[in-house]
Parts: structure tokens; sequence; C-alpha cells
């Protein structure tokens, strides 16, 4: 009996000694893995995620004029600024753009526009190279003066887009003669040479 209780003692004392040899020693504290140190059935497939990108193709850079006080000679004159057009870029897109009006900052800039925001372009088909300014309502008020102001904006805006060369005012497709530089009202295409006080310095 003492022969067998050995042995079995013996096996017993044998077999905790393996086990303690196959434990998974104990850190004192959580430490990082490296993912190639897992098991590949562990490391799994990131995590995938979808972006969607609404493409509206390349906006191209057009001018528009408000207008600003010369400090230098107390007087206002056109200032020109750029603005963002998607393709293609029309004389109708480009003459939105100004109809909008400045930006808050380029208010706060001294920038401002002499065209009401009430009025806006129905159509600018182009002729011959002139540009027929088609818009909802009157959008310059106010003193001759002022008025000047507004259609010169329109006037320096739409020569400076290509192929355009003088400009015609409608009102609903109805023809109207407007003030030029002089204070003269005309129905004749106008120019930047129409408006020589306010042509940006």
């Amino acid at each position: 009996m003492r022969r067998r209780g050995a042995v079995l003692a013996a096996a017993l004392m044998a077999v905790g000694l393996a086990g303690a040899a196959c434990s998974a020693p104990v850190d004192s504290g959580p430490r990082a893995l490296r993912a190639a140190s897992l098991p590949a059935d562990l490391r799994g497939a990131p995590p995938t995620t979808t972006t969607t990108i609404v493409s509206t193709g390349d906006s191209e850079e057009v001018t528009v004029y408000f207008i600003k006080n010369d400090p230098s000679t107390g007087t206002d004159r056109l200032v020109p600024v750029q603005r963002r057009v998607s393709p293609p870029v029309t004389a109708q897109k480009v003459l939105q753009k100004l109809f909008s009006g400045p930006t808050q900052q380029e208010r706060l800039n001294g920038l401002r526009t002499g065209i009401s925001p009430d009025s806006t372009v129905l159509s600018v088909p182009i002729e011959a190279k002139i540009a027929t300014i088609n818009y909802s309502r009157d959008f310059a008020f106010g003193p001759v003066p002022e008025q000047i102001k507004a259609f010169a904006q329109v006037v320096f805006t739409a020569v400076d887009i290509d192929g355009v060369t003088g400009v015609l005012f409608a009102q609903n497709g109805q023809r109207e003669e407007v003030p030029q530089g002089d204070g003269s009202s005309t129905s004749a295409p106008l120019g930047r040479a129409s408006y020589p006080q306010v042509t940006p310095r």
C-alpha cells in the first residue's frame, strides 16, 4: 500500500509540474501587442468606411465689380472681385454672382453694391458680341449718380466675359434706356468707356 501511495503521489506531482510549465506568464499590468504578433484569426479585417464625394467639376474664376470709396479722391470707384463659377461659364451665371452682392467680409472691407437684391437676371443673350442683360425688375435706385454706378457694375462685369464687347439692357424682355457716365440716357450698347469716372484705378 505504501508503494502504491508513493507512486500515486509522484504521478500527481509530475502532472502539476507539467501544468505549471504550460501556463501563460502573468504580467503585472496591461501591455500593447503588435498586430503582427496576434494569430491570423484574431487580427480580423479593419472596419470599412464609405465616403461619398459629390463632384461638381472644376469651378472657374470670373470677375465681378463692386463699389468702394477711394480715400485718395473721396469718390467711389469700381473694384474687381473674384468669384468661382461652375462650368460651363455663361454670362448669366457671372451676372447672377454680381447680383448676389458682396459677402459679409467684403462689406466689412468697405465694398458695396448699387444693385437691388430684389432683382434677378433672367437671361443674357449675346449677339454680335453685344450682351443684352434681361432682368426681372429695376435694380438701380436713388439719385442718378448712384444709378450710374449700378449700371457701370453690370457693364464692367459683362465686358470682362469672353466674347462680350458691349452691353444692352432689357426689363422682362423690353429694351430700356439707361444712364451712362455723363448722366444722359441711351439705348445704345455701353462699354467701359461709357463710365470713365468709376473706372478702377
